[in-house]
């Protein structure tokens, strides 16, 4: 449905391309996988999320990531590692994906104006501060549903080797959202 109120329109053809650009982004950043002595390997999707969160609108993020997720379940290789479909949803780490779709709606809707002068200190505290939560808890809770091993050990395989790594992301996504957004503002 296509809003055309004067103060509220959701899917202008502007808001579309961002979330077509954001969705391709999520599909170009979150294959490129390293793989590690863990379960888990490293991936650029919590920068590419976190990014997409900052840049949108929380239902336009949401969108984003939701679209993202249907590309990968109708089997594109768009999923850490290039796989896709819905085994790579059922496999150990499929509770991430999930995670991601939650990270992105509440991490955009929390972020705040980046008109303040502190906009890319909240970007970075809203990301890792609700953004990772949200992306690590459901991983956790699947991988070790999956794995029937216990939530501790679950933790220690999937979440703490990659914890550092993933606050460095957030902070990058939050550098990189301040100027995009700034220059976004002047299309409007």
């Amino acid at each position: 449905m296509i809003e055309n109120s004067k103060t509220n329109k959701k899917f202008t053809a502007l808001n579309m391309a961002r979330i077509a650009v954001c969705t391709a982004l999520l599909c170009v950043l979150s294959p490129l996988a390293v793989p590690m002595p863990f379960p888990v390997p490293l991936t650029l999707q919590v920068l590419a999320v976190m990014l997409t969160a900052l840049i949108l609108s929380p239902l336009q993020a949401l969108t984003a990531q939701l679209l993202y997720t249907l590309l990968g379940l109708v089997g594109l290789p768009v999923f850490s590692g290039g796989k896709g479909g819905f085994a790579a949803l059922a496999s150990p780490t499929g509770g991430f994906i999930l995670g991601f779709i939650l990270a992105s709606f509440l991490v955009s809707l929390l972020k705040g104006s980046f008109e303040s002068k502190y906009a890319v200190f909240r970007y970075t505290a809203v990301s890792v501060a609700v953004g990772i939560p949200s992306v690590y808890i459901p991983g956790i809770l699947w991988f070790s549903a999956v794995q029937q091993i216990d939530l501790i050990t679950s933790a220690k395989l999937v979440a703490a080797s990659f914890i550092l790594f993933d606050i460095g992301k957030c902070v990058a996504a939050a550098f990189i959202a301040y100027p995009v957004n700034s220059a976004l503002k002047k299309i409007k």
